[in-house]
């Protein structure tokens, strides 16, 4: 089927509300405005339409309207003006499932808008070779109640989520992009089973109150400062049962030393393989760290400023596999603290220039020596009091597609 131009707006015009209009396989070129309760029904994988490449392709303007196996692309390319395959203001009962969308710069907006849902749909970006000049794949700003469930995301910028509440995503594969889930200020937010690999930072959440991030992988982040989670204040943040592997650093935390009534629940996770395990900047404080796996990392814990403010931390019950104490009691839990120091070979926690200087022979030599005498004390970044001698079951063998 390719429809004449104009004639899937007309029959969108016609129709009574709460109509369905189902398409057949074809393409239609053109962009449509949806004013109405409907759905747009098309056959998954062989209805096409097409926008003229600038603007946005459809633009839902009513509540209760669902659009539900169609292909989107086409959108134009002018990002002060959000362009992008499917974009509401202020509407509700909206779903958009089984679609495929491309070749637009933003996937799907949602601004000021309630009760949603995105599920099983394909998104991509147009192909950008830099990441920035890419749309979002899903952009919600100032909506609430929101389900964006099982979608496959790829080649674009971010899953990004502003100032909204009662939003969960979950179930999501996210790959080359900026930040998988972006979530700035936002409340109630769940994300849940999500897969994220290939990105410069799987998790970005800042501001906000009683978010969750739970059962996510986080696999492979990009370039030097590559992050698997950064989490930049908030308060009541959980941060559990995660795989976090192959990072540059897989948990990055900025906390601010006069932070007043913010906590962040890290527990249960599996943090494998990193370069980096925990990096905290600014102060290392307000964080209860509990019951979590840290085997295979380079470093164990970075931190950016000299005699950062340490205090209100509950660090115990992690295993730590460079962990050298025993068990004589056998009740599972070493009998001393791990302790994490910083002698002569870390002193690039407080200049990040000698790094250059990493297990070099004259550093490492210099390192031995103030091990074994000491000319002043060591530092004290991180003590675990109640180390776990067995790991927590975790599966860290995933598949790298």
């Amino acid at each position: 089927m390719i429809a004449q131009a104009g004639a899937l707006q007309q029959a969108i015009d016609r129709v009574e509300p709460g109509a369905m209009i189902e398409l057949g396989s074809g393409v239609i070129e053109e962009s449509v405005t949806i004013d109405k309760p409907l759905t747009l029904k098309g056959v998954e994988g062989k209805t096409l339409l097409q926008g003229p490449g600038r603007g946005t392709v459809v633009t839902i303007g009513s509540s209760h309207v669902h659009l539900e196996g169609l292909t989107i692309q086409g959108s134009g390319r002018r990002r002060e003006r959000l362009d992008a395959a499917v974009k509401m203001d202020g509407v509700s009962d909206v779903s958009i499932k089984g679609c495929k969308i491309e070749k637009s710069l933003f996937g799907i907006i949602a601004e000021r808008s309630a009760h949603l849902e995105f599920s099983r749909n394909s998104i991509r970006s147009y192909p950008e070779k830099v990441v920035d000049n890419r749309g979002d794949f899903i952009r919600l700003w100032g909506s609430h109640d929101i389900k964006v469930r099982g979608n496959r995301l790829e080649h674009g910028r971010d899953l990004s989520v502003t100032r909204s509440h009662n939003v969960l995503l979950a179930d999501n594969r996210i790959r080359e992009a900026r930040y998988g889930i972006l979530a700035s200020m936002d409340t109630n937010l769940t994300a849940r089973g999500n897969d994220i690999r290939n990105i410069y930072a799987g998790f970005f959440i800042r501001g906000g109150r009683d978010l969750n991030a739970t059962g996510n992988t986080v696999f492979d982040t990009r370039t030097a400062t590559g992050t698997g989670i950064l989490l930049a204040h908030g308060r009541n943040i959980h941060i559990s049962d995660n795989l976090l592997m192959a990072c540059a650093q897989a948990l990055y935390i900025d906390a601010s030393p006069v932070e007043i009534g913010m906590r962040r629940y890290i527990y249960h996770n599996a943090v494998v393989d990193n370069v980096t395990a925990l990096h905290f900047h600014a102060a290392l404080r307000n964080n209860t760290i509990r019951d979590n796996d840290f085997v295979g990392n380079l470093h164990d814990v970075e931190r950016d400023i000299p005699k950062a403010k340490r205090e209100h931390n509950d660090i115990a019950l992690n295993y730590w596999d460079r962990y050298e104490g025993f068990d004589r009691d056998r009740d599972g839990v070493g009998d001393t603290p791990y302790r994490v120091l910083i002698y002569a070979d870390k002193l690039w926690q407080d200049d990040h220039r000698l790094k250059f200087f990493y297990a070099t022979p004259i550093l490492s030599l210099v390192d031995f020596i103030e091990r074994l005498a000491p000319f002043d004390a060591p530092e004290e970044l991180l003590k675990d009091p109640r180390p776990r001698m067995q790991r927590n079951i975790h599966s860290t063998a995933i598949e790298v597609k």
